[in-house]
């Protein structure tokens, strides 16, 4: 029983390295497919459970994508059932995601299932074989260092654990049969149509023929990777605290007077990660950073980075925008809430306030009336200058233009008396010791 030794105390080994520190009981939940890799995580965790201060879980996604799908959630309930862990699961639906492939959309849709039923930290059984698989995937679509840094052992900002990360598959593979751990095979593991499987069952075995420490080769360059991306990191934040200001979604471009080109670009890469939005290619940084350099006219920048993402610039800041749709004409009514989601699913706050904001007791009206702006609307938030066209104040604003179009508009009956992150009009503003509302729009997530 070495080996069941050897992997025990690897992921004993692991645990001490990360939460030791830890005083209380970890919840520790799963990623639970059914098959070989993670049957037998849940396994070994469940025999450690006397040596490691936890609780487990586990969680399971149903893709939908085999005739067997449903007999694999049965499956992972009985195995769960056995071991009194608990298991939450989900079905999902991948069309809508189909345009990415497959794989892409349904590891979209795994992380997003798993991340709703997470209590705690995420282990996931992906070992030695795989990191080396996904170098040489990464490696192969031309990646940076984010792609080819490959996995980590412990994600500390995502909270994930992978404590198999430093084992190659056999010894896996030799615990599941000394131990009679039961568990399914998905068919899909032998289609060669996708690149994994081709790179798992024939690139790499035939490598592995010429070179035999191959796996632990890839998997120590991965760690390598790691190490260099980390101090890219490192730099980024530092200059973050410079050029990155509350809002995620703006990044000043002062840092043009100040970093060289090379730490902009990292800088860049470091916000659009920051903001869970896939790496662009090094050309499109390279596109991104001439036109940076070269803007003259902020409204000009517009560059895609993602089917539904863009980098705008306004007033000296870089801005991460999605695409959307036009807006069609709404009209809601507000009875008090202090919230109200749009159409538009941007939100619109009220927020309570002493001395400034709205006076709903000037306007002597308990509703408002929310709507979308149709053009010409006049507005006037100072006494002392005369009303102007609302396209015309906007104008002069630090609203960014593409927002302009779709800032909700406050109307009582038919005046307009307030526009939300902009002003009130000045006939309605709040005075000293006047309960008033500061309206404020949150146009993204």
């Amino acid at each position: 029983m070495k080996n069941n030794t050897e992997l025990l105390t690897a992921i004993l080994n692991s645990y001490h390295q990360h939460f030791l520190k830890i005083l209380q009981p970890i919840q520790i939940d799963i990623a639970l497919s059914g098959g070989m890799d993670s049957m037998v995580l849940m396994v070994v965790l469940y025999q450690l459970r006397s040596d490691i201060q936890m609780s487990l879980r586990a969680i399971h996604v149903h893709h939908g994508l085999s005739q067997n799908a449903d007999h694999w959630l049965s499956f992972c309930q009985k195995q769960c059932d056995i071991l009194g862990v608990d298991l939450s699961y989900e079905k999902v639906d991948i069309q809508s995601d189909r345009g990415m492939g497959v794989e892409a959309a349904a590891r979209k849709q795994r992380y997003q299932v798993f991340e709703k039923y997470r209590h705690g930290i995420l282990a996931l059984a992906h070992h030695q074989n795989d990191q080396a698989e996904t170098l040489m995937l990464q490696l192969f679509r031309g990646s940076g260092l984010k792609g080819l840094a490959a996995m980590q052992n412990y994600d500390s900002d995502r909270k994930i654990w992978r404590p198999f990360l430093g084992l190659k598959r056999q010894l896996i593979e030799e615990f599941a049969r000394q131990n009679k751990v039961n568990f399914i095979d998905d068919e899909s593991n032998d289609d060669l149509y996708y690149d994994r499987n081709f790179l798992r069952q024939k690139v790499l075995p035939l490598i592995e023929s010429r070179y035999p420490n191959i796996i632990q080769t890839i998997s120590r360059s991965a760690d390598n990777i790691a190490d260099g991306l980390s101090i890219n990191e490192s730099i980024a934040k530092e200059d973050a605290q410079q050029y990155f200001f509350n809002d995620k979604f703006q990044l000043s471009l002062g840092m043009l007077n100040k970093l060289p080109k090379e730490r902009v670009i990292n800088l860049i890469r470091w916000w659009l990660n920051h903001n869970q939005q896939l790496m662009p290619s090094k050309k499109t940084m390279e596109e991104l950073f001439d036109q940076i350099l070269h803007v003259k006219k902020d409204a000009m920048l517009n560059i895609s980075i993602a089917p539904l993402m863009t980098i705008r610039a306004y007033q000296g800041q870089l801005y991460l925008v999605e695409k959307k749709n036009k807006l069609m004409p709404y009209e809601l009514i507000w009875h008090g809430e202090d919230e109200i989601t749009l159409p538009d699913q941007t939100k619109l706050l009220f927020k309570k306030t002493i001395g400034e904001g709205l006076s709903l007791s000037k306007l002597g009206v308990t509703t408002l009336r929310i709507q979308n702006r149709i053009g010409g609307e006049q507005f006037k938030p100072n006494e002392k200058r005369p009303s102007r066209t609302l396209k015309y104040l906007l104008r002069t604003s630090k609203i960014p233009p593409w927002e302009r179009d779709s800032i909700p508009l406050i109307f009582s009956e038919d005046r307009l008396v307030a526009v939300p992150s902009f002003g009130v009009h000045y006939e309605f503003q709040s005075t000293q010791d006047e309960l008033g509302y500061q309206l404020e729009w949150i146009n993204h997530q």
